[in-house]
């Protein structure tokens, strides 16, 4: 009985973890770099990133297009996406 109450608790607790919050690193008016944690799933990552850049490309009239990816040391992915 008490080993599950205390997995009951462990899962619990593993659904309260916040998705992942996409950061603007760079911005110079034609192109964005956009940093998010490659913890959880890729795809919502990549859909999160996508979002935060095309805010930051229409402030400036312009839609975000991905160009690349490259992975920093601390396992967060670093999005590169042109201002079109």
């Amino acid at each position: 009985m008490h080993n599950t109450l205390i997995i009951a608790a462990i899962l619990l607790l593993a659904g309260c973890i916040p998705p992942p919050q996409p950061v603007v690193s760079d911005f110079n008016g034609d192109s964005v770099k956009i940093q998010i944690t490659s913890y959880g799933d890729p795809a919502d990552a990549k859909t999160l990133s996508q979002a935060e850049a095309n805010r930051i490309c229409a402030k400036r009239g312009r839609r975000a297009e991905y160009a690349s990816t490259r992975t920093l040391p601390d396992y967060t992915l670093e999005n590169l996406y042109l201002c079109l």
